[in-house]
């Protein structure tokens, strides 16, 4: 995004909070995932990893809005990205949007990553649960702390953004051994951290909150359920978590996405 220059719009809302943000760029990193991006420095300055976004699409076959976690921040030209999988009509509408084409746009919502908290920090990210980190490897960075980001996926082909890895600590491994080492994310584990915050699949949130269980170190995992307003009116993403009154069904957009791994209850 360096050299881009945009023109300063006015940044409106309509009743529901929604801002019309225009698509100045567009990358397409395999045929079903994909990054838009948009200026908006006003979302730009407010985002931190691990809110989300609430997007409604005017093209799509259903005017229902849906989640998407933001990508990198791109602060001096006030954009962020959008970072997606095509998984369905509405995100493979979101996939055939062209730069200069418009979405509207709620956030931030939700509780970020505490990435404030001292000690040693752990990323750990399957699949398309990298998109938070993209904005949190240059915190750390600039912080001057100790933090390394372990990243799994199936195979070479779907780790992304290597390029843009490249320049932090990041440990790779694919199911098949095509790049990094072989085996699961969860394989590379490490207990000499004090922090850990991990996204991604269920099952590898379920096997983070084990293997930490019975240890020192704070965990934090970001979760990842349906959600129909993103504002926790509709409840429509709760969930069981541990609360100070016992066992309790909370909403992930409202109170979460993150979520102290203690606290979750997972499924039998």
């Amino acid at each position: 995004m360096t050299g881009n220059n945009f023109s300063s719009k006015m940044e409106t809302m309509d009743k529901k909070g929604y801002t019309p943000l225009e698509i100045v760029d567009k990358r397409e990193w395999r045929e079903d995932f994909f990054s838009l991006f948009f200026h908006s420095p006003l979302l730009t300055s407010s985002l931190r990893s691990g809110h989300f976004l609430m997007v409604r699409d005017p093209d799509a076959p259903t005017l229902l809005s849906r989640p998407f976690s933001m990508g990198r921040l791109f602060h001096d030209e006030g954009v962020f990205e959008l970072f997606f999988q095509v998984v369905g009509k509405g995100t493979e509408s979101m996939a055939r949007k062209r730069v200069g084409d418009t979405l509207s746009v709620l956030g931030p919502l939700g509780n970020p990553f505490p990435l404030e908290k001292p000690g040693r920090v752990l990323l750990i990210a399957g699949g398309r649960g990298i998109s938070p980190f993209l904005s949190a490897l240059p915190v750390l960075a600039e912080s001057k702390r100790d933090y390394s980001l372990l990243y799994g996926a199936k195979t070479a082909r779907t780790l992304l953004f290597r390029p843009f890895l490249a320049d932090f600590p990041v440990s790779y491994r694919t199911d098949d051994g095509s790049f990094g080492q072989r085996g699961l994310v969860v394989d590379g584990l490490s207990r000499e951290v004090d922090l850990v915050f991990a996204c991604g699949p269920e099952k590898m949130l379920e096997r983070v909150a084990l293997f930490y269980k019975d240890l020192p170190t704070e965990v934090y995992l970001s979760l990842e359920e349906r959600m129909g307003c993103g504002t926790g009116i509709c409840y429509g993403c709760a969930r069981k978590v541990r609360t100070d009154r016992g066992v309790e069904m909370v909403r992930v957009c409202e109170e979460g996405p993150v979520f102290e791994a203690s606290r979750v209850v997972w499924d039998e």
